[in-house]
């Protein structure tokens, strides 16, 4: 179990103690409501990693980095249930390899407060030119994912399903919203994370929890705080079935059926709901691989992703555009037979190992990005807790969490009649 304080109102440190490693790492996320600051928050959080008041330009804080044995500093945006997510971390050498007894993490732990705290500011202005830098960046990140048809297709029906819900947003604010952001935008929008955002500082290493807690709070002291409360809306059931279809000139069509998973919050069923979500179509023995790809060659590849943060299961694949209909009829009759236990027995184990090697992290950037993950969850779950209760599943409990899926969404993403080269 890591170590959990609380620094501020709704701030929390998470420390995993660990020196096995040769690298440590640390990071601070921050959680804030879906709202009309998206893009200005998504600008904020890579014009931070571009400097800060003691090392002014991007050249001076490559060079701290360089001097902190190359440590990588790096910055992020991500949706968390109906949460927008910023996320600034730094990996570094650990500290049993630095000479002269020096702390490489707690020298990161300062240096990634005096960014987030102490930026490049200005009069109010993080300079126009890195503000349409970052713009430019930003705009082409958005283009990339929308040029990659399985991603797109994978956010189309998600905008569809949740076209009246926060999570039907795109996490990055739209293309539109960014190239009017101001800068005046991205300053209210800095000083209204400093006050608002839910916080989680995770580190993991053999650093000095005592030292860095005092780095954080120090900071913290000096912000007044005024936390926003982040809620996700989950609909157990879904209301009508909707079905939306696009043609773009590629040569694979792309399905992706979206299903309400009858939770009413993120650990609602969990582990029910994980392993379920696993033997329909995670696994290379789960039914959708086994039967729609392998016997049936019915796709070119087609799996199911659970997003419990949201309560929802997407199933995407890769079809002719002509097997529409027969492929998402055959994910429903997977579905059924799930639901009436028509199963191998030994496919329940193997998910469950599977779940089990899937929780067993072997880097500290994995222990990282699993706890960082629970900014937004009052309580943290340890991947060994989570393990535990896979291991108390049976297939009962599997076949009672089909029951509960209701198909919500299709959308389709077809090829059109003359397909040019897929981008």
């Amino acid at each position: 179990m890591p170590n959990i304080r609380m620094l501020a109102d709704k701030v929390r440190l998470v420390s995993e103690p660990a020196d096995k490693f040769k690298t440590s790492c640390i990071s601070v996320s921050m959680a804030l409501p879906m709202d009309e600051r998206m893009a200005a928050n998504s600008l904020l959080v890579y014009l931070l990693k571009r400097s800060c008041k003691a090392y002014p330009e991007l050249s001076l804080l490559n060079g701290r980095l360089d001097e902190l044995y190359g440590a990588i500093l790096g910055a992020g945006v991500a949706k968390n249930g109906e949460a927008q997510v910023l996320s600034l971390s730094i990996t570094s050498l650990a500290d049993k390899f630095a000479l002269d007894d020096e702390s490489i993490q707690l020298e990161a732990a300062q240096l990634l407060s005096d960014i987030i705290f102490k930026p490049n500011v200005k009069n109010g202005s993080f300079g126009a030119e890195s503000l349409a830098t970052e713009k430019r960046l930003l705009i082409q990140r958005i283009e990339e994912e929308l040029n990659d048809k399985r991603t797109y297709a994978f956010n189309k029906c998600i905008s569809h399903m949740c076209h009246n819900e926060a999570f039907g947003k795109d996490k990055y604010g739209t293309i539109e919203e960014i190239q009017s952001v101001k800068m005046a935008d991205v300053y209210d929008a800095w000083k209204n994370m400093l006050s608002t955002a839910v916080f989680q500082i995770t580190v993991v290493g053999a650093a000095d929890e005592e030292r860095v807690a005092e780095i954080f709070k120090k900071a913290f002291d000096k912000v007044e705080r005024n936390p926003a409360t982040l809620e996700t809306v989950f609909i157990q059931r879904s209301r009508r079935f909707n079905r939306f279809e696009e043609k773009f000139p590629v040569n694979q069509g792309k399905l992706v059926m979206g299903f309400r998973a009858g939770m009413s919050h993120r650990r609602d069923n969990i582990f029910a709901v994980t392993v379920m979500n696993d033997i329909f179509g995670m696994g290379t023995y789960s039914k959708l691989f086994m039967n729609i790809r392998e016997k049936m060659s019915l796709a070119y590849y087609c799996w199911s992703r659970l997003v419990a943060s949201k309560g929802i299961v997407l199933v995407e694949s890769g079809i002719d555009t002509d097997k529409e209909k027969k492929v998402s009829a055959e994910v429903l009759s997977q579905l059924s037979d799930l639901r009436n236990g028509k199963t191998d027995p030994e496919v329940l184990e193997s998910s469950k190992r599977a779940l089990r090697e899937k929780h067993t992290f072997t880097t500290p950037e994995g222990i990282l990005g699993w706890y960082s993950s629970q900014v937004t969850s009052d309580e943290i779950l340890t991947p060994e807790e989570v393990v535990n209760g896979i291991e108390q599943v049976t297939m009962e409990d599997v076949c009672a969490a089909v029951k509960k899926l209701s198909v919500d969404t299709v959308f389709m993403l077809s090829a059109q009649e003359e397909a040019e080269n897929e981008v």
